[in-house]
């Protein structure tokens, strides 16, 4: 259970955890440098190829400050993680996560391990998402992966005769939640339309989404990003009113800041029969070296232990 959230900057910028990405995006340090965020132990996620860009730099900056480097998109990243946190003796573990420059598996793989504590720990997260700076319409790529995120996330219904539902949230990628609506074919949709810093990126998302209410049943929840308690608020309750009625996949495109909203619902409340997907380009996205806007969007929750049976879901 989540006892309490907030988007306020948190108070202090201390932590026993500090997790980031370590990847080609110049943002990926931004966060860290601009407020002088301090951990006890700290822990960079890198791709484990994809070493362009700003990666060189970033990888020297946090070695420079003591964190210790792994590759966030393998298996054991979990049991790294679950062990690191483990290490810490007090009751309450205060976990930093700069999500901005993470993929979705990286997000996954973090609050996989976060769950997994919770029979031993009481948790606080904090998490930073600092949009990047538009730099023009995305160009267009086809499907090349469609599958959960995570296995622990593909989402398994005792009731497989019940029609498919699929949330999505949407994003910029030209047409990329259509084709993925296509795949799917599922019986209802429920859209989620995010409104972001930059007039910009509002255009370009809505451009690249301009026939899915033509194809499909949709229903449309608008959300800002810079006020994820509400969103992640909203998304809960839409799922505690159709999850006995659908098979549900949530498909978190869009801005980070969703796809953490997403995975930490599902994750932290046990929802083992939601499914979390992944649709992209794979190889064929090209690599951008994006700079952080200038914003940072807090989240902060403060979470209840569990029993071991209750952190199965990792």
């Amino acid at each position: 259970m989540i006892i309490s959230e907030s988007d306020a900057k948190p108070d202090t910028l201390k932590f026993d955890f500090a997790i980031v990405a370590v990847g080609y995006e110049r943002r990926c340090r931004w966060v860290t440098k601009e407020f002088a965020i301090e951990a006890k132990s700290g822990w960079g996620l890198e791709f484990g190829f994809l070493a362009d860009g700003s990666y060189r730099e970033n990888r020297t900056y946090f070695e420079g400050l003591g964190f210790n480097i792994i590759v966030g998109l393998r298996d054991d990243a979990v049991d790294i993680l679950t062990k690191a946190f483990l290490s810490n003796a007090s009751a309450t573990a205060s976990i930093f996560v700069d999500i901005s420059s993470m993929s979705r598996e990286m997000i996954a793989n973090v609050a996989l391990a976060i769950q997994r504590i919770r029979s031993q720990r009481m948790v606080s997260i904090t998490i930073a998402y600092a949009p990047s700076r538009f730099s023009g319409a995305y160009a267009p790529a086809p499907i090349r992966l469609a599958s959960p995120i995570k296995p622990s996330l593909a989402g398994w219904s005792s009731q497989p005769e019940m029609p498919l539902g699929a949330i999505f949230g949407l994003g910029c990628e030209p047409d990329l939640a259509l084709g993925a609506l296509q795949l799917l074919e599922p019986n209802k949709a429920w859209i989620f339309k995010p409104k972001g810093i930059d007039p910009k990126f509002d255009a370009a998302m809505k451009a690249a989404n301009l026939h899915i209410e033509d194809i499909f049943d949709v229903s449309n929840f608008g959300y800002e990003i810079s006020k994820p308690a509400s969103a992640r608020g909203r998304l809960e309750a839409l799922l505690n009113a159709i999850d006995k009625s659908f098979r549900l996949i949530v498909v978190p495109f869009g801005p980070k800041i969703f796809a953490w909203l997403a995975i930490s619902t599902v994750v932290f409340s046990g929802r083992s029969n939601v499914g979390v997907w992944a649709f992209s380009s794979k190889e064929h996205a090209s690599v951008i070296d994006r700079d952080a806007e200038g914003h940072v969007i807090w989240h902060s929750l403060n979470l209840e232990g569990l029993s071991e049976q209750q952190t199965v879901h990792s």
